[in-house]
């Protein structure tokens, strides 16, 4: 029998498995079933967690350990990687809700700080070229305390200088401060890897939609969409940018207007950056089978998710696809997609505790049996 040419390019489960883990699963159960088939294993990342271990299986480099602010300013390792004269720096490294207990989730009280410790980390190495991915924030500071990390002071309407610039900050600022900026990272071309469209403020802004996420109840809500408005406009009246309606403003709690107001930043979509770097079209065009995943597969997912990227791309190629999800939504299966086969990966009399707990197990039972139905109608 010959052997199929296999992509696997997973995103994560979030709250069992990461990217890197259900890709690695995925390609333990298929060489178990096609031993001597060619498997290439791809993680999906999109400039959020996990990001920079996926560019750096893509690209290499050196990556780097540095003692950095957390949400809320306590010292951690984070991880950065370098490669040439290009940075590598994720922002759920420094300022990522994972990196707090569910108690301590507050976005008036988190910053961004740590991010601006990484900018200036690696402004200082002469690197000229930063990759940002700001997916997974625990924050909702329009990137201030970054900013402030940087150089940049803000002042309150007593003259107090604010910081380390947290989400309850916002409301208080009067007055901006760029004389002490950081010289390097003026002279630094910073992409900022993103998909999210929201604006900075208002309805769809980070606040109402993101901030309850990060522990916000209504009140909170309330006084970070305030606090941003009254921060863009002080922004915007210093820089003369008018960023706070730009596509993409109020990702990661508003951290990209927060830097385009003063560097030189370009935003970029983080699924397409990291697919070309490792050239994942090219990967795909000759495979003969692509496998992919993530946690739940329902609607949104066809809206500018990683999947969706996926799909798009193995539909253009006349690709068989396999996907796997620990839920499949019902809407999902009635999709006229041809080529693409969904397969939910829990058992439906298992609780969705359970399921997160045996998540591992379930993912490589379920695509050993979808590969063994597949390898019985391969040619030979």
């Amino acid at each position: 029998m010959e052997q199929p040419i296999i992509l696997i390019a997973s995103a994560s489960f979030k709250g069992s498995l990461t990217n890197i883990e259900t890709t690695h699963i995925m390609a333990k159960a298929t060489s178990n079933v096609f031993p001597n088939s060619k498997i290439t294993e791809f993680p999906l990342a999109d400039g959020g967690e996990g990001s920079i271990e996926v560019i750096y299986k893509l690209l290499g480099g050196t990556m780097k350990t540095s003692q950095i602010s957390d949400p809320l300013m306590r010292k951690i390792p984070a991880k950065w990687l370098q490669k040439d004269d290009v940075t590598y720096i994720e922002l759920a490294q420094t300022a990522g809700l994972t990196l707090i207990k569910k108690e301590e989730q507050n976005p008036l009280k988190t910053t961004t700080y740590g991010v601006g410790e990484l900018l200036k980390k690696s402004a200082t190495a002469g690197n000229r070229n930063i990759f940002l991915g700001v997916g997974g924030s625990a924050t909702t500071d329009a990137g201030v305390g970054a900013l402030i990390a940087l150089g940049v002071k803000f002042y309150k309407k007593n003259g107090t200088l604010i910081y380390p610039g947290t989400g309850e900050d916002l409301s208080e600022i009067t007055k901006i401060d760029t004389t002490s900026i950081l010289p390097e990272i003026l002279k630094c071309k910073i992409t900022i890897l993103s998909d999210v469209e929201n604006p900075l403020y208002g309805k769809d802004g980070a606040a109402f939609i993101y901030a309850p996420q990060k522990g916000a109840d209504k009140r909170m809500v309330q006084l970070l969409d305030s606090g941003l408005r009254n921060c863009a406009e002080k922004m915007e009246q210093f820089s003369q940018r008018n960023v706070s309606s730009i596509p993409g403003a109020g990702a990661a709690g508003g951290i990209v207007a927060g830097l385009a107001s003063f560097l030189d930043v370009t935003v970029v979509s983080g699924i397409d950056t990291i697919m070309q770097m490792g050239g994942f079209e090219n990967i795909l065009k000759t495979s003969d089978l692509i496998l992919t995943g993530e946690g739940k597969i329902d609607k949104q997912t066809f809206f500018g998710k990683s999947l969706s990227k996926v799909f798009k791309l193995t539909e253009k190629h006349n690709k068989l696809t396999f996907a796997f999800a620990g839920k499949v939504e019902d809407a999902v299966y009635k999709k006229n997609l041809q080529k693409i086969l969904f397969t939910s990966i829990t058992p439906s009399s298992m609780t969705i505790e359970n399921a997160m707990l045996t998540a591992k197990t379930n993912l490589y039972n379920s695509v050993s049996q979808r590969l063994k139905l597949y390898k019985d109608s391969f040619p030979s």
